[in-house]
């Protein structure tokens, strides 16, 4: 869902006015006087805003970064970056000039365009509610009354909670990584804030425990630049640029900084690939047939006796060549033709008795001629076959070229093998014409995952909050068994949106990460941060094998699958005993096996292969929560790794799951 909000929204805003194509930048006199005297201007880079702004490894990137680098090479500007404090500081200096020239990302407000010059937004996202996703049913702010919300300090947004929902406790903080970790390990109940530094938090930390939970109703980030107050002449020139942006180049934007990847592969020339041995093989064997009927012929002329033998072997020698489907013809190295078999008469529709002694080049067209003549060249010179595709009348035909060694160790003659091939071309087009089919339908999937969690999730929000609404205003006319009615209707509300959520997160496995080597350290470390609040409720003891190896594998999937066998070890816990959680690993050459094991309450043998399928549970939802997805998932997961996931367990004792990955190398 938030990959797919997202790209919506980035696509909306990053292209003002509809789709353009990019247009020359027109400026007055004036603007083209005030550029040619002022070619340098200040920016200020120092900031902590991802993926807007943000120090990288000591380089500044982002979002921000990126569509001002794209205006000033528009306008033949260089940048000049300078340090400059808080925000604070910049809304004191930057009216002035005093030590720069332009802030790169900044909210106009009414009161800051008193001194400040701003740019038109080029960047609009909401803001919006983050929860964990085992979290209440969230349909607005409302809800978060009385519950703690983690916001950055210095914001629009936070000011606004304050003055509009004085029953929200806010814990403020100083960066939204801050803000974000809060509610991954429990320490707030929902995060208020800008979707797109929200999803970029996400998707980096790997919160495979949040989600976006629903829009708010507070001013939305509508984004621009912050130019010096007495140059207007570089606001107006900057707007100008920035409206010669094209969809393609804000699309280039949205995908760098908000991915959303799909990739496919397939091979389809090794369908042929036996094929083309067997025919390799074949014609080789008509090569050397064709050799030793050459030396015969030298044969007949000094023994005159043997003729008709001679004659016999190449009646079959002809028999062969033509039961080829290949046109095949046999010519000295100047190109004169000395054999050749019916398919090549046909396929060039000449006389059969015209051809042999006639020129090989008279049967090319005469743009082809010289190249056919430095082909034939190179393959006499270097003595090795050569294959060069022709096309022709809508044919496609594979040459290989192959060089006859006569006994002097000479190349007097060379012998070609046509091939049509248009079948297999338009096969492959075909094939090519699946794949792209292929994307499409994807596509179209995973605008229906984005309408199943966001879309269909609206009105459910609204059946929550109207259920919420009848249960307070008349409270004191219900009697109690339409107080349970209404319980009913709530947890099934929540129910259904989780539902919704885990079929968005199995559908999005293996699609927006490349494997990569993953530090399993890392991973782990994250999993069981999202899974603090739980561990500390339980009580139970967890234990990580030392020096946990580094994989191949995609770092978000991979947390979410330790994530949710770790939880299932928790959820399905002894009454009689405290939680026992031990992960270890073995390594086999380039494949290493993990092994998550509890002293729950087990599984019985009969149901080993079947609670990895989709929507499968074992126990009631009175007994145990949950959709029946979870171990579907890390099937997913483990698939998309290319490996196998599979379950020991003794009923009464405890569980052991264990999967494979491969070892990262190199």
């Amino acid at each position: 869902m938030v990959r797919f909000l997202l790209f919506v929204v980035v696509a909306m805003a990053g292209v003002p006015g509809g789709a353009r194509s990019a247009l020359a930048i027109e400026l007055t006199a004036e603007e083209r006087a005030f550029l040619a005297a002022h070619p340098t201007v200040r920016v200020r880079i120092n900031g902590d805003l991802p993926p807007f702004l943000f120090q990288d490894q000591g380089q500044v990137r982002g979002m921000s970064i990126d569509y001002l680098t794209l205006v000033l090479k528009r306008l033949n500007l260089t940048m000049e970056p300078v340090d400059i404090g808080g925000f604070a500081e910049v809304l004191k200096r930057l009216p002035t000039g005093d030590g720069m020239d332009l802030q790169p990302v900044t909210r106009p407000t009414p009161e800051r365009a008193k001194e400040i010059g701003f740019t038109r937004p080029y960047l609009s996202f909401p803001v919006v509610i983050v929860t964990r996703t085992n979290a209440d049913f969230v349909g607005s702010l409302d809800d978060l009354n009385g519950h703690v919300v983690a916001v950055e300090k210095a914001y629009w947004y936070t000011t606004e909670l304050q003055r509009k929902y004085p029953g929200i406790e806010l814990k403020i903080v100083d960066s939204s990584s801050q803000a974000i970790r809060a509610v991954a390990v429990g320490e707030a109940d929902a995060y208020v804030g800008i979707l797109a530094v929200a999803a970029w938090q996400m998707e980096k930390n790997g919160y495979t425990n949040l989600k976006i939970a629903a829009p708010s109703t507070l001013s939305g980030a509508e984004m621009g630049m912050g130019v010096r107050g007495d140059w207007p002449l570089l606001t107006s020139a900057l707007d100008k640029a920035l409206a010669t942006i094209t969809p393609e180049e804000h699309r280039e934007i949205r995908r760098k900084w908000l991915p959303v990847k799909s990739e496919f592969g397939i091979a389809p020339r090794q369908v042929m690939l036996w094929g083309g041995l067997a025919a390799g093989g074949f014609l080789l064997f008509i090569a050397m047939l064709i050799l030793a009927n050459r030396r015969l012929i030298r044969e007949i002329g000094r023994r005159r006796a043997a003729e008709q033998e001679v004659r016999a072997s190449q009646a079959i020698a002809l028999q062969m060549l033509n039961a080829s489907t290949d046109a095949c013809m046999l010519f000295d190295v100047d190109g004169t033709m000395r054999g050749f078999n019916d398919v090549f008469a046909k396929r060039l529709g000449v006389d059969p008795a015209t051809i042999l002694g006639s020129s090989l080049w008279s049967y090319f067209p005469p743009v082809n001629i010289e190249a056919r003549k430095r082909a034939v060249a190179g393959v006499v010179a270097s003595r090795a076959p050569v294959t060069l595709i022709d096309v022709r009348g809508g044919h496609h035909l594979s040459n290989t070229i192959f060089p006859l060694i006569g006994p002097d160790d000479r190349v007097r003659q060379v012998i070609v093998y046509s091939r049509d091939i248009t079948e297999q071309v338009e096969a492959e087009a075909r094939i090519q014409a699946h794949l792209a089919e292929i994307k499409r339908s994807n596509a179209e999937l995973e605008q229906f995952a984005y309408i199943a969690s966001h879309d269909l999730r609206e009105p459910l929000r609204q059946i929550a909050n109207f259920v919420a609404l009848l249960e307070r205003r008349f409270a004191d006319q219900l009697n109690d068994e339409a107080r349970e009615y209404i319980s009913f209707a709530r947890e099934g509300a929540k129910r259904l949106d989780n539902l919704m959520l885990d079929l968005l997160e199995y559908s999005r496995v293996g699609r927006g990460e490349q494997l990569a080597p993953v530090e399993c350290e890392i991973v782990v470390a994250a999993a069981l941060d999202n899974l603090a609040a739980r561990i500390a409720e339980t009580g139970a003891e967890i234990h990580i094998a030392p020096g946990l190896p580094t994989v191949l594998g995609a770092k978000t999937h991979l947390i979410h699958l330790f994530q949710n066998l770790i939880a299932n070890a928790l959820k399905y816990c002894s009454p009689e005993r405290i939680p026992e959680v031990r992960l270890s690993f073995t390594i086999d050459g380039k494949v290493v096996t993990f092994s998550v094991a509890d002293n729950g309450i087990g599984i019985d043998p009969v149901y080993h292969d079947r609670i990895f399928g989709i929507f499968q549970r074992l126990h009631g939802r009175e007994e145990y929560e949950g959709t029946g997805i979870g171990l579907a998932i890390c099937r997913r997961v483990v698939d998309q790794h290319g490996g196998r996931i599979w379950v020991d367990s003794v009923p009464g004792q405890g569980s052991t799951f264990h999967f494979t990955v491969s070892l990262a190398t190199g």
